[in-house]
């Protein structure tokens, strides 16, 4: 590394990263020993070539023993902080230090929210990481940005707004929503959903629900006729059955009649009673023949209004199931087993949470104080506003409990993740670990 580093190439040492390494709270005299150890290994560079960079907070967060000596460098010049109300902070100043002198970055921090306008981090030997080594000193080595979820976030967001403009450039229309993250394009489809209103490129939602329930009833419909015909056939085919053909009438006719010597008066009785048995046998078939016809129809209207009063029974029961839906983010409506449940409440006051919000932006990071452990993360006091820590937050994969990663009453460098305006609440993730 010494023989590749030109002679009077500055370098910007991240103060705050490595007086925090392997620590929960900054130490100035690691930071000392951290500069000395990189000079002594690289002879390329000198004292006056080194700017070391600390954040605002940093005086407040070491030992007290130690905050003569840091006053004493602030005003040699040996140690400087970023202006009151720097877009970026600590980081950000860092880095515009180093892009206008061409300097080194001597940190563990991957600087992922900058990855987009500041590329030259990429650049080969431009980042250089330490640690230290327990009976060895400190030990430098080149490093290359590590692209977290912020990184592929800020990308891809610049990727959209590239697009928007580029749409825009050419006077082509620019859609609102394409450009807007994912969660912005998915909550205008479910407000589409939701008011029936026109789809960009579709027919509106309501005529779209209204066209399935046709095509459903028309099908509904077909299998009904298809259900009687069935019916219908099969009532033919048995009265086919019951009825005797005319052979087999005049079978039996004949053996009723007397083939010998036989009176005259009885064999006429008993053609007379084959035919009436005959006539008998006919009129029983015809009735079957007419009460299969009506069966299908009469079982058909019979079906119409039990169907339609098992469709008006299903519309009040969905209604009544939707009345007790709560709305997404509410925290009101039926709970496990139907018990109700309370809304969540409020964080913290509306005036805390505004003045919050005015002074930090989403991606930000800034210093915030452990003051309690929850089951399921950390309350964190960032200048009077009480944020949230989830466990997620505090590592991939995240830890079992919080206090296995933050100590109460320390102070740790969060990034701000989101905001729900309406609990009042902010979510913090720890800021991702140097290298």
């Amino acid at each position: 590394m010494a023989d590749e580093t030109p002679g009077r190439r500055r370098i910007i040492v991240d103060g705050s990263n490595l007086a925090t390494e392997g620590r929960n709270a900054p130490s100035l005299a690691q930071l000392d020993e951290a500069i000395r150890d990189f000079l002594e290994e690289h002879p390329g560079f000198t004292a006056a070539d080194v700017t070391v960079v600390v954040d605002a907070t940093f005086g407040h967060r070491i030992d007290p023993s130690e905050v003569p000596a840091f006053e004493q460098a602030l005003e040699h010049g040996e140690m400087i902080t970023p202006p009151a109300g720097a877009v970026g902070r600590g980081d950000g100043f860092i880095l515009r230090i180093a892009e206008k002198s061409g300097a080194l970055v001597l940190s563990n921090d991957s600087f992922q929210e900058f990855h987009v306008e500041r590329p030259w981090l990429f650049e080969p030997g431009r980042l250089i990481g330490g640690k230290p080594v327990a009976g060895v000193g400190w030990v430098f080595t080149p490093r290359t940005p590590v692209r977290g979820p912020r990184s592929r976030s800020v990308t891809a967001q610049s990727r959209r707004e590239a697009k928007a403009a580029e749409l825009e450039a050419v006077g082509g229309p620019v859609d609102a929503v394409a450009a807007a993250p994912p969660p912005a394009r998915r909550a205008k489809k479910a407000a589409t959903a939701a008011t029936g209103a026109t789809p960009p490129g579709g027919a509106p939602a309501g005529e779209a629900a209204a066209k399935k329930a046709a095509v459903k009833k028309a099908a509904t419909k077909k299998a009904a006729v298809k259900k009687a015909a069935a019916t219908t056939a099969a009532a033919k085919k048995a009265a086919a059955e019951t009825t005797p053909t005319r052979k087999a009438a005049a079978k039996a006719a004949a053996k009723t009649i007397p083939t010998k010597a036989a009176p005259a008066a009885k064999a006429a009785k008993a053609a007379k009673a084959a035919k009436a048995a005959k006539a008998t046998k006919t009129t029983e078939a015809t009735k079957t023949v007419k009460t299969a016809k009506k069966a299908p129809a009469a079982k058909a209207a019979k079906a119409a209004p039990a169907a339609k009063a098992a469709k008006t029974a299903k519309a009040p029961a969905r209604g009544a199931r939707a009345a007790t839906t709560p709305e997404p983010g509410t925290g009101e409506g039926p709970g496990p087993g139907g018990t109700p449940t309370r809304a969540a409440e409020a964080l913290n006051d509306p005036a805390t949470f505004v003045r919050f919000v005015a002074g930090h932006l989403v991606g930000t990071t800034f210093e915030g104080r452990v003051v309690s452990f929850t089951s399921h993360g950390a309350h964190v006091d960032v200048d009077g506003m009480l944020c949230h820590v989830p466990l997620r937050g505090l590592g991939d994969p995240p830890p079992q409990k919080a206090r296995l990663v933050l100590a109460k009453g320390a102070s740790r460098t969060f990034v701000l993740v989101s905001l729900d305006a309406k609990q009042r609440r902010a979510e913090l993730a720890l800021a991702p670990p140097p290298g």
